[in-house]
């Protein structure tokens, strides 16, 4: 799954990755390794000539890969959002006039 938004000037990309998390499989007590998504979100300028910021892979608030492909996105939405917001802040352009 792949997700654009506007936000602010920025295009923000979010593209949901299907992972397996070898880390939680225990060949001792033979559990299946953890299955699931992470989001993989990268923010550019709207502008084609523009800077873009390297791609961030995101997993829950435990580290671990989200349960469901929905929740990834929503988290690399609201993750793209912050970096645009610290940009802004960052370069003084916080009251530019553009609608979130």
């Amino acid at each position: 799954m792949t997700s654009a938004y506007t936000y602010r000037g920025y295009t923000i990309d979010v593209r949901c990755e299907h992972k397996v998390d070898a880390s939680r499989s225990n060949a001792i007590s033979c559990e299946d390794p953890f299955v699931g998504f992470v989001a993989i979100v990268q923010v550019r300028a709207a502008h084609p000539r523009s800077f873009c910021l390297a791609p961030i892979r995101l997993a829950d608030e435990k580290g671990k890969p989200f349960v469901d492909g929905l929740d990834a996105l929503r988290a690399g939405r609201s993750a793209g959002e912050i970096i645009v917001d610290d940009l802004l802040v960052d370069t003084g352009d916080e009251g530019s006039g553009v609608q979130r």
